[in-house]
């Protein structure tokens, strides 16, 4: 039987408090009436039920309509950006990050239409799409959260009527696959060109230590959590899947994989010293990586967590049928 450290509860506790209480705020706000069939979701830290008082919010806004079908559709963006914005202050949330670069509304038929294509990538379709999958909480509309989820993982199964007793949701993977080298491209970008002030490098520092875990374990714990079903994988389990957070995901393991529950036991006990740890405010956080000694420890213990995801990993492919052996599928 999987056990948790006491930080998890209270982290979900908190996160869940706060999700329903903006929920309930943004339900309230008059302009949110301009928009029949837009769905308001919330990723990253309260998403995965892990915010601690010092969590930014991501919020993320989709309308099943096109653009072009609303009338006035920048004004009534502009109006809705700046109830939400107004919003975040009252409750105490930080700044939405990069000056609100990412508060937009994208729209559903345009981000179904381009999966796989270079508009995916450069309209952040792709991004959202990964991120309303694989760590999202919906605070507006939950019925056409619902549909527009579903909608998006019927596309990855184009092929399943032609194959339902050996389907295998190679697409999916990929594509998670893909936003992880994404993850790490985007790191890798930031870095390129900056001024390398030992303040910048210390925020880079930690922007690496959280990307080793948090966002690698909501790529894998989903990958991990898909692969311990036994094939056929059917869009209701995928969906069930989605509903879950990252930590839920890998509780939820050893109920179809029992092999894997030692495996699952060390990731999330590791991962749990991660909670730990960056439950500081930035700047406490950011001394820890000023101080050599210590930043060696916690960057070891990123390497350490890293390797307790891919034994997991190895447990769940050595107990999949000959026919399907996803680690490969993973590489080639």
């Amino acid at each position: 039987m999987i056990e948790l450290a006491p930080v998890y509860n209270k982290r979900a506790i908190y996160s869940q408090t706060r999700l329903d209480e903006l929920g309930k705020r943004i339900i309230t706000i008059p302009k949110i009436s301009d928009y029949n069939h837009l769905t308001i979701f919330s990723a990253g830290s309260y998403a995965r039920y892990e915010a601690s008082e010092f969590s930014d919010i991501d919020i993320f806004l989709v309308c099943k309509q096109e653009r072009e079908d609303l009338p006035k559709p920048h004004t009534s963006e502009l109006r809705l950006f700046a109830e939400l914005i107004k919003l975040a202050d009252i409750m105490g949330f930080p700044e939405f990050s990069n000056d609100c670069e990412y508060l937009k509304i994208l729209y559903s038929p345009q981000i179904l239409k381009n999966m796989g294509s270079a508009i995916d990538d450069y309209e952040n379709y792709f991004t959202m799409r990964m991120l309303l999958l694989l760590e999202s909480r919906c605070l507006f509309d939950n019925d056409l959260y619902d549909e527009i989820t579903k909608e998006i993982i019927k596309s990855y199964f184009i092929d399943y009527p032609d194959h339902e007793q050996t389907f295998q949701p190679v697409f999916l993977l990929n594509d998670i696959c893909r936003f992880w080298k994404t993850l790490l491209m985007n790191y890798e970008h930031k870095r390129i060109g900056s001024v390398d002030t030992e303040i910048k490098k210390t925020k880079q520092k930690v922007r690496n230590y959280k990307l080793k875990f948090s966002r690698m374990t909501t790529c894998f714990a989903t990958i991990a959590a898909i692969c311990s079903y036994k094939i056929p994988v059917t869009q209701d389990k995928v969906i069930e899947q989605t509903r879950l957070t990252p930590r839920q995901r890998l509780e939820s393991i050893p109920t179809r994989v029992p092999e894997a529950e030692e495996a699952v036991q060390e990731v999330l006990d590791r991962y749990s010293h991660f909670l730990d740890k960056t439950g500081l405010n930035t700047q406490d956080l950011e001394n820890c990586f000023s101080d050599k000694a210590k930043r060696t420890e916690m960057f070891q213990d990123a390497a350490e967590y890293g390797s307790s995801m891919y034994r997991l990993l190895q447990v769940l492919d050595s107990c999949q049928t000959e026919n399907f052996k996803f680690l490969r599928y993973l590489v080639i």
